[in-house]
């Protein structure tokens, strides 16, 4: 009797282990890197200034992609975290709204 309570026991805890050895390794999940994100309190800042640069407003948002377009003027509704959207009056130079995305 004490012979196959240990079996039990012991083929139990090989079990457990076999179970245990098979599952997937958690590994956690690197940080993103922030470059290339564009800084949304930056491009709020813009509003009244005059027209930028693609690289001016890269530097000063941080982001990689820039599209300037005229209030009005058709764009995509996709969000994209590293792009700067300038919309710049035509008739003043002046930037009348700037946003992320």
């Amino acid at each position: 009797m004490d012979f196959m309570r240990r079996s039990f026991l012991l083929s139990g805890a090989v079990l457990v282990l076999a179970v245990s050895a098979c599952q997937k390794e958690q590994v956690p999940a690197a940080p993103k890197a922030q470059a290339g994100i564009c800084k949304k309190d930056v491009a709020e800042t813009l509003a009244g200034k005059d027209r930028l640069t693609d690289a001016a407003a890269m530097q000063l948002t941080g982001a990689t992609i820039v599209r300037q377009v005229k209030p009005g003027d058709p764009v995509t509704m996709d969000f994209r975290q590293e792009r700067i959207t300038i919309e710049t009056d035509a008739t003043t130079g002046k930037i009348s709204r700037a946003y992320c995305g």
